[in-house]
């Protein structure tokens, strides 16, 4: 039998190795304002050794409704790689995107950008370009964070300080004032200008 001259032939298999192919669906990767950021700890002395790691249970009840649950997510991720790596590491914007699930939408306003400066509007990070300094520690709430926190998380905030302030040695602060980095402030970051100062005792 001869072949049809009308009948196109057949496309060759792809053989392109999987890793080599577009990334979902042949889309573009989203665009940053920075596509690497090299982070870095930003030490404190009385947070390092007072304050609440990002992971635990005090971060995860009363910080969440504060910074929300991409920022907090971010927060965790970070003072993670930054204990494996504490001489610091190259983050990669469109990886971390990806890996933390929050969108590929790309830009300043895109999900994973925003919950970056949310954390540097809390004090959890500072950006300077593309150096980016991550607190291992987070302090506890100021009473104004509390103050908005829901009924429920302040009755429970006023119980963790009372059963803190009642140990004859506390392994935590209890009370805080943020160190302001010069620059605009949100409407919803804490000024800080009422603050008590630590109590390290």
């Amino acid at each position: 039998m001869h072949d049809d001259p009308t009948t196109p032939p057949s496309e060759p298999p792809d053989t392109t190795p999987p890793t080599d192919r577009p990334v979902g669906r042949g889309r573009p990767d989203p665009v940053f304002p920075e596509s690497t950021l090299s982070v870095t700890a930003w030490p404190d002395p009385v947070l390092d050794r007072l304050g609440h790691d990002p992971r635990s249970g005090y971060v995860e009840q009363f910080w969440l409704p504060v910074l929300g649950p991409s920022c907090l997510l971010l927060v965790r991720r970070l003072a993670a790689e930054i204990e494996r790596a504490p001489d610091g590491f190259a983050l990669d914007s469109t990886r971390w995107a990806q890996e933390l699930g929050v969108g590929m939408k790309g830009g300043r306003h895109s999900p994973f950008w925003r919950a970056l400066d949310r954390a540097c509007r809390f004090g959890a990070a500072r950006r300077h370009g593309q150096r980016l300094s991550v607190r291992r520690r987070l302090p506890p709430l100021t009473s104004r964070q509390v103050e908005r926190l829901p009924e429920s998380l302040r009755q429970a905030h006023d119980a963790w300080i009372e059963a803190r302030l009642a140990r004859p040695h506390r392994s935590t602060v209890t009370r805080w004032t943020p160190r302001l980095e010069p620059g605009p402030q949100s409407d919803d970051a804490d000024t800080g200008a009422d603050r008590d100062f630590p109590d390290a005792a």
